[in-house]
């Protein structure tokens, strides 16, 4: 099987479930264990295999919005019932402290913005659930930031499905090459994921 038919059965497989794919990524990818998968790497692709369809590109960037914002508003919940359980359950008490941190110097522009702190990111919400930040600016900024992350990926993959032709007479062309720039490709995905775990793990 080259590259060029596994374009294909993945197009399939976001045909058929496209839209939990993006909803169940962008959930994962802001949740304090985002690092088992790259979420944005798999909106980034679901806007790929849209192109030419800006109707299903609305609908990746809603249910991945979706999926993100619930994630915060997850995060901001949990942390106004529990207080500080989670941070102690997890032991990230390091990350708590850069949110609380960011949140108390930045506020409402922090929560626009921690969609790209790594961890830190479910942290901000948590923080300001346990500190009672306004609910009402909470969910409007946490929505505007899940927008932005989503509407970032999806858009690049969006565009670069523009060039599909071209990628994939390039990778047709590259034969055995193809399947090095893969591996190199998937490597790359594999690091950002282990530094990502080992932040997280190295509270514990």
């Amino acid at each position: 099987m080259d590259l060029v038919t596994i374009i294909a059965v993945l197009e399939k497989l976001f045909a058929s479930h496209g839209y939990l794919i993006v909803f169940l990524s962008s959930f994962v990818e802001m949740s304090p264990i985002g690092w088992v998968l790259p979420g944005g790497v798999v909106v980034a692709v679901a806007g790929f295999f849209a192109y030419g369809d800006p109707h299903a590109l609305v609908s990746i960037l809603f249910f991945g919005w979706l999926g993100s914002w619930i994630t915060f508003l997850l995060a901001y919940l949990i942390g106004a019932k529990t207080g500080d359980f989670l941070i102690k359950r997890l032991k990230q008490q390091k990350n708590a402290a850069r949110a609380r941190t960011m949140l108390k110097r930045h506020g409402g522009v922090i929560l626009t913005t921690s969609m790209l702190a790594g961890l830190t990111r479910f942290w901000v919400a948590y923080v300001a659930g346990m500190q009672r930040y306004n609910l009402l600016r909470f969910l409007f900024y946490s929505a505007t930031a899940a927008l932005t992350w989503t509407s970032l990926q999806a858009v690049i993959g969006f565009f670069a499905g523009a060039e599909r032709g071209v990628l994939e007479k390039g990778i047709s062309g590259l034969g055995i090459l193809s399947w090095l720039l893969l591996g190199i490709a998937l490597f790359a995905i594999y690091r950002a994921s282990k530094e990502e775990f080992e932040e997280f793990k190295e509270e514990k």
